[in-house]
């Protein structure tokens, strides 16, 4: 039997990455977490309002969030090599040759239809294990993509608020990620 890690292995050229990335390297750019996913065909990274999409090859199972300061960085300066591995195993995915620490979820199908009135943090933990093509289009998709603004809205008016208090925007979206994957944890653990 093929392990895991052995499945999501993908390749991109040097250009096409860099190309579509390059958009994450503008300084006053404000960023998230960062969703990286693989749909036919298309390796997409997404962080706050911005989306790169590129064509890549290869095999992905699930998706990857980690932190805009990696992508900025590596926008900035893209690996050396072509074309440029990505894999994930446990834990951290591989870009070039940076290894990146990574919270990992697979897609779930099923999710969506087990919530009958999803609140923020839960479109927000369907917005990273739904398919893109099950949300895009869709009045879900309508609803995370508004979740996702109006969350982006509230951490900003959040940090504005407790800047007095020295608790700074990161540590703010630190809560919220948490809370994400703990909501992503206990929809696996009853799934």
């Amino acid at each position: 039997m093929e392990p895991d890690h052995a499945r999501n292995l993908l390749h991109v050229t040097r250009d096409d990455f860099k190309h579509a990335t390059k958009v994450f390297a503008r300084k006053r750019l404000a960023l998230g977490p960062v969703l990286m996913a693989f749909e036919s065909g298309f390796l997409s990274f997404e962080s706050g309002e911005v989306m790169a999409v590129m064509r890549a090859t290869g095999d992905w199972q699930g998706r990857a969030v980690f932190s805009p300061e990696i992508l900025r960085a590596l926008a900035t300066v893209p690996p050396d090599v072509d074309p440029i591995p990505i894999a994930y195993a446990d834990g951290h995915i591989l870009i070039g040759g940076m290894t990146i620490r990574c919270e990992w979820s697979l897609p779930r199908q099923e999710l969506a239809h087990e919530i009958e009135n999803p609140g923020l943090v839960d479109l927000l933990a369907l917005g990273r294990t739904l398919t893109r093509a099950e949300v895009r289009g869709s009045e879900l998709g309508k609803r995370i993509r508004s979740a996702r603004e109006k969350t982006e809205r509230r951490i900003r008016n959040a940090a504005a608020q407790l800047i007095e208090l020295e608790i700074s925007e990161q540590q703010i979206r630190a809560l919220v990620e948490a809370r994400i994957a703990g909501r992503i944890k206990e929809e696996k653990a009853h799934g």
